[in-house]
């Protein structure tokens, strides 16, 4: 008797980037989604780094030119929230994202884990069962590739959220005194 199982087709097995050679791992939802989610929190992140740097100079002035650096520094912690505010509302649409591909969902762990990073220990449950995952599903689909916005484009993101805070902290007339819209964002080497 012949075996059956020669006749039977055997399903194609990709590591997700040709499986479907007309569908670009950028189509996926939630690969757009992840480059969005860096952004705003590279963004956060120099922020952060001002907001810490205005806070020592305020502290640290003298009577005289103490209002200056607290307007800045304030308008600077506000920057900080919206930023970090947008960073959130990306990470709330993740459940709503329906992954096309393995490198989709290679995506949303990397937001998930890189989420709590700075939040929870990352040697507690479930985050080095939710790595090892990951890195199983990079090895299956591959990685997704890094880059980085260019850096152009995070100091525009860094001055419209400054915009916005000095809006916010209500010193929209001081705005251009403060130059905010030609000076460099932050004057942080490498940024």
């Amino acid at each position: 008797m012949a075996d059956s199982d020669h006749s039977t087709t055997i399903p194609v097995v990709t590591n997700g980037r040709n499986a479907a050679p007309n569908r670009l791992p950028d189509s996926d939802p939630p690969i757009q989604l992840l480059r969005d989610w860096l952004r705003a929190q590279h963004v956060s992140e120099i922020l952060c780094r001002l907001q810490q740097r205005l806070e020592r100079r305020y502290l640290d002035a003298r009577d005289s030119e103490a209002m200056d650096k607290r307007v800045a520094y304030s308008i600077a912690c506000q920057a900080e929230v919206e930023s970090s505010t947008v960073a959130l509302k990306l990470q709330d649409k993740l459940p709503t994202i329906r992954a096309r591909s393995l490198l989709g969902i290679v995506a949303k762990l990397e937001i998930i884990a890189g989420a709590d990073r700075d939040i929870d220990d990352p040697t507690d449950f479930p985050w080095p069962h939710i790595a090892s995952v990951l890195d199983d599903l990079k090895e299956i689909a591959g990685s997704l590739p890094s880059e980085r916005p260019e850096r152009s484009v995070i100091h525009a993101d860094c001055r419209r959220y400054q915009e916005i805070a000095a809006h916010l902290v209500g010193v929209k007339k001081r705005v251009g005194s403060l130059d905010l819209a030609r000076r460099p964002v932050l004057g942080i080497k490498g940024e």
